[in-house]
């Protein structure tokens, strides 16, 4: 008997018991689907998060004080070592902001709104990648001369002007006690977010000059520095750079006062986490197949005891071990990888339906059906090799008297 007698041989079998044989495959079903929806999930996070790091600016940098090591406000950084690495590396960068923040509160009828007040520089637009709607950014007079001028995003303005054109107008608010009001002079367009998704408080941002800030809170030393890299540029040695001018600035040298952070490095750990959470949520969800072979190899047991004299009656007209072996072992391999094939299915239209929930565009590549399949059809061949093995090594004798 060949293979294909013997595929043709298992395929009416299966079919002689439908309802036992989709009982068997289940285990293989539940498991081959959960793991391909969370793989095609996981795998499409990451694709999402990577490309909202490029949009946002795959050369951006942070410098921030080590605030573990920092024992002085000496160490943060001021006008100074601004200027300084604007006249040594400003060839090298595309823009460079001191950033500063401060939280308020507006309050619109019944209802209050939480502000984000952030102080930066004119060519902060460049670092952080706003689209900017209507009017503008703001620009070197708005940093010289402290203006009361702000940008603010789209949904602010469509929440507190409606359909009246903002530019010109007055946004009031309170933060820490103190009511500051802005003229304002653009609207941008906040990017969407995959990891900004969820409910919670109601949040505008709003950005001004950085001078601006320093007048109200009396603070004109920095923590921390952003910046945009050129393209062209090595981002991680033009930031060392940066930072060691800042350290001989500081007189301190080596002592890793400074901490660094970069798009590139941010991508990374947030893809080795989701990388990691996604292995480990398969594997938990892979437990399923375990029991799944469990199911295939106990069903296989019963029809090897059920077809005892079929099995008598074929070797007492020829068939060797060989052939007994391959006939329940392509059985079993039948079954599994018909499970395998509806859980790829399943999870597939889940993964897809989950994302459109969610926000995500899972990710299905043909390495990880395929994968899957083999992986399916390797439990047939591991859980049904020792019914199959029972079957091809009964005795002919014993086997026809079998009642």
């Amino acid at each position: 008997m060949n293979i294909l007698e013997s595929v043709k041989m298992a395929i009416i079998s299966v079919r002689a018991n439908k309802l036992r044989t989709l009982l068997t495959m289940l285990g293989i079903i539940i498991g081959i689907s959960s793991v391909i929806t969370l793989v095609a999930l996981g795998k499409g996070s990451q694709n999402s998060m990577t490309k909202e790091f490029k949009d946002g600016g795959a050369n951006k940098a942070i410098i921030y004080m080590n605030e573990e090591e920092v024992t002085s406000e000496e160490m943060n950084m001021d006008h100074s070592d601004l200027k300084a690495i604007k006249r040594i590396y400003g060839s090298k960068l595309e823009a460079i902001s001191f950033s500063q923040g401060l939280s308020g509160s507006l309050t619109l009828g019944r209802k209050t709104y939480h502000i984000n007040l952030s102080g930066v520089a004119s060519d902060y637009n460049k670092i952080e990648k706003m689209t900017i709607k209507k009017g503008r950014f703001l620009v070197p007079n708005d940093i010289s001369s402290q203006r009361y001028s702000a940008v603010i995003e789209s949904k602010m303005a469509e929440k507190f002007f409606k359909d009246t054109n903002p530019l010109g107008k007055r946004i009031t608010f309170d933060v820490d006690g103190q009511t500051l009001s802005y003229v304002v002079v653009g609207v941008f367009e906040k990017p969407k977010s995959f990891m900004s998704m969820g409910g919670g408080k109601q949040t505008f941002s709003l950005y001004a000059p950085y001078t601006n800030l320093e007048q109200i809170t009396g603070e004109t030393t920095y923590g921390a520095i952003e910046m945009n890299v050129k393209s062209g540029q090595n981002v991680k040695e033009t930031v060392k750079s940066v930072v060691n001018l800042v350290e001989r600035r500081h007189d301190i040298v080596g002592k890793k006062k400074y901490m660094i952070s970069t798009s590139e490095g941010m991508m990374k750990m947030v893809n080795n986490i989701t990388g990691k959470m996604t292995a480990f949520v398969s594997a938990i969800a892979a437990i399923s197949l375990l029991v799944g072979g469990i199911g295939i190899m106990n069903i296989m047991m019963v029809s090897v005891t059920e077809r005892t004299r079929e099995i008598g009656i074929r070797k007492a007209i020829g068939a060797n071990k060989k052939v007994v072996l391959i006939q329940f072992l392509v059985e079993s391999v039948i079954v599994s990888g018909m499970g395998g094939l509806i859980g790829i299915t399943l999870g597939s239209g889940l993964a897809y339906t989950i994302g459109k929930f969610i926000k995500i565009t899972p990710s299905i590549t043909l390495s990880v059906i395929f994968m899957a399949f083999a992986f399916s059809s390797a439990i047939g061949i591991f859980f049904g090799l020792y019914p199959a093995n029972k079957a091809a090594n009964l005795n002919i004798i014993d086997a026809l008297r079998y009642e």
